[in-house]
């Protein structure tokens, strides 16, 4: 009996042994199973990770794209984002520009990496360079007062860029942009600046002309100034009582062409809309329709739409004062007034909110005019004290002249932009105290109908990724 039951006891721990070892051993291939789906789990999610941390730098050059668009001030800037409840990343995007080629080049640097958030551990990262090549000193319509000839301006603010095809003679006034270009085409004299404050931080105030490049007096430049090649064959610009950022010789910036306006377009549309008028004196007597006299002053405010005036060669003239000698104030607010052919007035003009077409949402243009321009001039002595206010583009073939009279002191604020197919001239002639305002409200030009807006972008001619 004893025998037996040592052989009974033997038998017991020979199978306490095996289910040992079998459990050893299924612990062995669990571990085993456990750490290849652990380590081919990491990799799935790397692998996933560094698409993910790709897609991330490839948005940063996106977007870099789009913003240098939009203009060639941007440099870039850091974006945190958290790819999922694991991992946490950033992308850091670097644009730096090269106007010393040409075309010019902008470089984009875009370093996207993934991390653990509470730890320093760079899971995965990636780099993407991209060089652009740009249209070289491009228009940029949405900051800009243009003239296909010259800028005179005297006593006025403006903020955004400015372009003469030809020459700047500015005077007593303050101008906030990025670029101001004076291409020197006309084979003028010189590019003339006094008590002028420029600052043009990032950017170039690039002057040139057939003679001597630029006289400057009594003006501070906070960025840099450039010129070319006078007359004499070298670079020659006079700063007196002056101060600049820097100073270099330039390549002169190239000629830009005023925008087309598509007359044919808005004939129809205002002919569908029953705002056409074959003449200016029809569209003058419609006006006195909606005259409303309040104080001794005449209000007319006509139902808000897009005008078309067929003046051909002839300018449309709003009198300042009506049959019984009361002075008169426009108020166009919400219109657009389109005269193929000139538009005069010596009296004040409200239009302080742009035409939505309701078919698309676009804006209209504020003014429009032909070859024989636009004279806003508040010359008479009986011309009410009220400010003219007008926001969207203001556009001619012909000459854009802003004059006040001191009077009473008028203020001109436009809000968008200048476009002129000759010479803009801003309070330029009898005054010494009228405030002429100019700022950009690139939203409103971005979505201004009927034009061939091509270059109101920066234009992105090529660009490459290099890693």
């Amino acid at each position: 009996m004893k025998l037996l039951q040592r052989k009974g006891d033997n038998k017991g721990q020979t199978a306490l042994i095996s289910v040992l070892l079998i459990s050893a051993i299924l612990i062995v291939v669990v571990a085993t199973i456990g750490s290849v789906a652990v380590n081919e789990y990491k990799l799935s999610s790397n692998d996933i990770l560094a698409s993910q941390v790709r897609y991330l730098a490839e948005s940063g050059v996106q977007n870099a794209l789009l913003q240098i668009g939009e203009s060639t001030s941007y440099t870039g800037g850091t974006f945190l984002s958290d790819i999922n409840n694991t991992f946490s990343s950033k992308d850091t995007v670097t644009v730096t520009y090269n106007n010393s080629l040409t075309p010019p080049q902008a470089t984009i640097v875009s370093s996207a990496d993934a991390y653990y958030p509470n730890t320093s551990n760079i899971i995965i990262e990636k780099n993407i360079q991209v060089v652009i090549a740009l249209a070289q000193n491009p228009a940029i319509y949405n900051f800009d007062t243009f003239a296909n000839n010259n800028i005179n301006a005297e006593y006025f603010t403006q903020t955004g860029d400015m372009q003469a095809n030809n020459l700047l003679y500015l005077q007593n006034g303050s101008v906030t942009a990025t670029n101001i270009n004076a291409v020197g085409n006309g084979g003028g004299d010189l590019n003339y600046l006094d008590h002028m404050t420029i600052q043009n931080s990032g950017g170039v105030m690039n002057l040139n002309s057939n003679f001597i490049s630029c006289l400057i007096t009594n003006s501070t430049i906070s960025g840099t100034l450039g010129y070319g090649e006078s007359f004499f064959g070298f670079p020659l610009c006079f700063l007196i009582n002056s101060t600049t950022g820097s100073e270099e010789q330039i390549t002169p910036a190239p000629l830009i062409a005023l925008p087309t306006f598509n007359w044919s377009q808005w004939i129809t549309y205002a002919q569908n809309n029953g705002t056409y008028f074959s003449n200016g004196q029809s569209f003058t007597t419609y006006l006195q329709n909606y005259s409303t006299i309040s104080g001794g002053i005449d209000t007319i405010s006509p139902p808000k739409g897009a005008y078309y005036i067929n003046a051909n060669a002839n300018s449309v003239k709003l009198s300042s004062t009506d049959s019984a000698g009361n002075p008169i104030i426009y108020n166009f607010t919400g219109s657009s007034i389109i005269v193929k052919g000139g538009l005069s007035t010596s009296a004040p003009i409200t239009q302080t909110s742009t035409y939505q077409d309701p078919a698309d949402g676009k804006y209209l243009p504020a003014i429009v005019t032909g070859k024989q321009g636009i004279s806003l001039r508040f010359s008479e002595s009986s011309s009410p004290a009220s400010a003219t206010n007008i926001t969207g583009v203001i556009y001619s073939e012909g000459n854009i002249n802003l004059v006040g009279y001191d009077a009473n002191q008028i203020s001109i604020t436009l809000t968008g932009a200048i476009w002129s197919g000759k010479s803009i001239n801003i309070n330029n002639e009898d005054t010494l105290y009228t405030n002429v305002s100019t700022s950009i409200n690139s939203s409103v030009i971005d979505n201004t109908e009927g034009f061939n807006l091509s270059l109101t972008k920066t234009q992105i001619l090529s660009w490459n990724e290099i890693d």
